[in-house]
């Protein structure tokens, strides 16, 4: 009895092994490039509809990152961990702002609370001054360290008198209080009067403050104003936001 040729052809028990890891390969290639593909539509989707939603008195050029793993994932389960939204060179009524907003946790339903929002609105010396004269005050308003001053003129009994003050602005989640650091009258003949101590002396301790929830949704907080000789910029945060309009549109207010 003769003996058994070998076969022309050697079994590969790992081919089979190499296949399913080749295909494996070519899927989690094929899912980065689809979830590369859907987190770029969806960063433009949400930029576009930003800039759509702006009123007419605000120009802005919207960048939006997603940030966190796969957005596919995420879209699945219906919360974006995290999103930067920047505007370097927005404006309101033409003047310049740089606005950046950094939110966690943000629920694809606009009626659920986002987990917390931090967005920071910074503007230029020159746009600070530009936004006083909109407001309608005369005189000319500059940015000091940790300070803004503001110089003007008052007419009495026919007589102009300049004057110039500085306040050291503080904040509260809900003011902006001013408290005076010099306040000067120049009397012509009389030279200049330092009327700092009797300014602050009425003020008895409680300075004047201005009431900035009224002009943010409501549960919206001043998270503090840091102001330069170059810019001023204020800080807002928020751990009960909602992106739903009727949110929006809820003003806070101050006691």
């Amino acid at each position: 009895m003769s003996e058994q040729q070998p076969s022309g052809k050697r079994r590969r028990p790992w081919l089979p092994i190499v296949i399913v890891v080749g295909v494996l390969v070519v899927l989690v290639g094929a899912f980065l490039i689809a979830d590369t593909i859907v987190r770029g539509v969806a960063e433009e989707r949400v930029a576009t509809q930003i800039e759509q939603s702006l009123p007419d008195d605000v120009d802005a050029d919207v960048s939006v990152s997603i940030g966190g793993a796969s957005v596919i994932a995420q879209y699945l389960t219906g919360t974006f961990e995290h999103v930067d939204l920047r505007a370097p060179d927005a404006s309101v009524d033409g003047i310049p702002l740089d606005l950046r907003v950094s939110a966690d946790r943000v629920p694809l339903d606009p009626e659920q609370t986002i987990g917390r929002v931090v967005a920071t609105i910074r503007i230029d010396a020159a746009g600070a001054a530009d936004l006083a004269k909109t407001a309608g005050l005369p005189g000319t308003l500059t940015l000091g360290a940790d300070e803004i001053g503001y110089a003007g003129e008052a007419t009495v009994l026919g007589f102009t008198i300049p004057y110039d003050f500085s306040v050291a602005p503080t904040t509260t989640a809900d003011r902006v209080n001013l408290m005076p650091t010099s306040v000067n009258v120049d009397t012509g003949l009389l030279g200049v009067i330092d009327l700092r101590a009797l300014v602050t002396g009425f003020l008895q301790g409680d300075p004047p403050s201005i009431c900035v929830a009224q002009y943010l949704p409501e549960g919206v907080d001043l998270d503090g104003l840091a102001v330069t000789p170059e810019a001023a910029t204020a800080t807002l945060t928020s751990t009960t936001l909602r992106l739903d309009e009727a949110s929006l549109q809820t003003l806070g207010g101050c006691d």
